[in-house]
């Protein structure tokens, strides 16, 4: 299954009425969130999103939602059935629980094909042009890889750039390389090195946020000035969204490349198995013994915050797993056991980069002697999952 994404070239009309069927999907999200609400409260009982989509007939008395394909509104309902599911997963990470969506945090619209079998589909591609259920024959800018395959969905999404479309394609898979299996690998992430490999090399942090963080705090505070809702202020909003959406450009291409240039050279590559929602979260309050609250180390701990989210790295195992074999391992003691002997000792680590066993004497980078501990470990997670089977 592959997924292409391309800019839209659009008319004003087009424009207008796209935007107003996401907002039509909006409003529909926004009021299954209340009766999923009031129902438990009330009641004690959860709505699935198959009999809030009951209700849907009776929005078609307005016009402008009557005008949006069903499967766009029943898609948002799904949408908010797995937030819900998501929340009640991730309860115990601290995972929030489903909010009302405000214009700026719904910009997308999901059209199904439906029926594969079906002899007229719903979406049809016809060179840089697609024909979508209501709304026509829509252009798009071309691309040098052409799209092919069965197409599944096509949602689309607005940006700070404009207005682009995500063409899922079944029945075809992208195959990078076909590296031999013996060649593998072990990972460490960090922070003053992006990542560290078993083999001692070494991917410097680009940290693409710290680049361009005075330029931001400049904006942040032109914005500050203006008058909120006039021109200006407008203006001012879309030249930050647009550096934001280059940062996150940048930062995008720089872990594409390098996972690219990961999954073309091993056959597998084992990673740590981080809960980094956790790593990144805020350090709770401290207190003394008169209830006075008392320094906790927060102004370092949120620069530390900042640089593990600058580095991207679920984006960089997320796009490991899609292009090569990638096997999680479990962290624990990984930067502590030596990998020669084995002992296990916090002190082994005598600084950020320095790696010194007590026991053997082995000397070592701190960051590649744990990648070679996630290597090891790796390999004997997938003799013990061969064993079983």
């Amino acid at each position: 299954m592959l997924t292409y994404k391309r800019k839209l070239k659009l008319t004003k009309t087009q424009e207008e009425r796209i935007s107003s069927w996401i907002g039509a999907c909006r409003l529909v999200y926004n009021m299954g969130l209340e009766i999923k609400k009031e129902t438990w409260k009330n009641k004690q009982q959860n709505v699935s999103a198959y009999d809030l989509s009951k209700q849907l007939p009776s929005l078609k008395d307005i016009d402008w939602i009557a005008d949006v394909p069903a499967q766009c509104l029943q898609n948002s309902l799904e949408r908010l059935d797995r937030s819900y599911k998501n929340f009640f997963r991730n309860f115990k990470s601290g995972g929030g629980f489903p909010k009302f969506k405000s214009k700026k945090h719904y910009k997308s619209i999901l059209l199904k094909q439906g029926d594969l079998h079906k002899k007229t589909p719903l979406i049809i591609l016809n060179k840089n042009k697609i024909k979508l259920p209501k709304l026509g024959e829509v252009s798009f800018f071309k691309d040098k890889s052409p799209i092919i395959g069965k197409i599944k969905t096509a949602q689309i999404v607005i940006e700070p750039t404009g207005f682009f479309i995500c063409i899922v394609c079944d029945g075809v898979s992208k195959s990078i390389s076909n590296p031999d299996e013996s060649q593998v690998i072990g990972i460490d992430m960090g922070v003053a090195n992006f990542c560290s490999d078993s083999n001692g090399n070494f991917i410097e942090n680009p940290r693409h946020f710290k680049k361009y963080e005075d330029r931001l705090r400049i904006e942040n505070r032109s914005l500050a000035r203006k008058k909120r809702g006039s021109n200006r202020w407008k203006k001012q909003v879309k030249k930050l969204s647009l550096l934001h959406h280059k940062i996150a450009n940048i930062r995008k291409d720089f872990l594409h490349k390098e996972s690219t240039k990961m999954a073309k050279n091993f056959h597998t590559i084992y990673l740590e198995d981080l809960n980094i929602s956790n790593m990144s979260k805020r350090p709770k309050p401290k207190q003394d013994e008169n209830g006075k609250f008392i320094l906790n180390g927060s102004s370092a701990k949120s620069g530390l915050n900042k640089s593990i989210l600058d580095a991207g790295w679920g984006m960089f195992r997320d796009m490991l797993e899609y292009k090569t074999n990638v096997v999680r391992v479990d962290p624990k003691y990984t930067s502590q056991k030596c990998n020669e002997c084995g002992e296990k000792d916090s002190k082994n680590r005598l600084s950020q980069s320095e790696f010194v066993c007590l026991s053997c004497g082995h000397i070592s980078h701190a960051d590649t002697n744990a990648a070679k501990n996630i290597l090891s470990k790796g390999i004997a997670l997938n003799r013990e999952r061969k064993a079983l089977v």
